[in-house]
C-alpha cells in the first residue's frame, strides 16, 4: 500500500488468474469489462503518480506530495491553509503534512503560524521563494500529465472522457458531501 492508497497489481489492465471463489465474488459486483476498466484506472493512476514523483524528484528535488503541498498553499483563498485542510487535499495524514511543512519552512518556501481562528491549529503560507519553486516545477508537472494522460488521446477522446468523468465525479462528490454531514 502506498501513502495514497492501495497499489494495484501489475496487470496491464486485464484481470490476473485468481481462484474461482474470488472470481465469483468479483463477478457478483463487476462484469469482466468493468473489472478491466477498474484495474486499468488503478494502474494508470499509479503509473501517473510514479511518473510525476520521479520527474519532480529528478528535475526539481521535490516529491509529488511536496509539490502538491506547495501548489495548494499557493492557491489558498485566504493566503494560508491549515495543516489539516492541506492533509485532506493531498491525501496524507496531518502528521505527514506537518513533517513536509517543517521541511518546507526550513528551506524558506513557506511560513508556519498559529491560526487566528483556532489556536490549536497551524496554518501555512507561501513565501516568494516558494512561489518561485512552484513556477520552476509546474511545467514539469503539467508536461508529465499531458504526456501520460492527454497525448495518447484525440480531442474527441478527451471530450468523451470529460463527460464520463464529470458524471462519475458528480456521484463521488455527492457521496463525499453526504459522508461529511454524518
Amino acid at each position: 500500500m502506498s501513502a495514497r492508497g492501495p497499489v494495484p497489481p501489475p496487470t496491464g489492465g486485464t484481470p490476473q488468474a485468481v481462484p474461482e471463489d474470488a472470481r465469483a465474488m468479483v463477478r457478483t459486483f463487476l462484469s469482466e469489462e468493468e473489472e478491466r476498466v477498474w484495474l486499468a484506472l488503478m494502474e494508470s493512476y499509479d503509473g501517473l503518480l510514479h511518473a510525476l514523483d520521479d520527474r519532480l524528484l529528478s528535475e526539481h528535488n521535490l516529491s509529488l506530495s511536496t509539490f502538491e503541498a506547495i501548489m495548494y498553499i499557493t492557491h489558498a483563498e485566504t493566503g494560508a491553509i491549515s495543516i489539516s485542510d492541506l492533509a485532506e487535499r493531498i491525501r496524507l495524514s496531518p502528521s505527514q503534512v506537518s513533517r513536509i511543512a517543517i521541511e518546507l519552512e526550513r528551506k524558506g518556501l513557506i511560513e508556519r503560524h498559529r491560526s487566528e481562528h483556532d489556536s490549536r491549529s497551524t496554518e501555512v503560507a507561501i513565501t516568494e521563494a516558494g512561489r518561485a519553486q512552484l513556477q520552476a516545477a509546474a511545467p514539469t508537472y503539467l508536461q508529465t500529465i499531458r504526456a501520460r494522460l492527454f497525448d495518447p488521446l484525440t480531442d474527441r477522446d478527451v471530450k468523451q472522457l470529460a463527460r464520463i468523468w464529470g458524471r462519475i465525479q458528480a456521484v463521488c462528490s455527492a457521496d463525499h458531501a453526504e459522508a461529511g454531514r454524518r
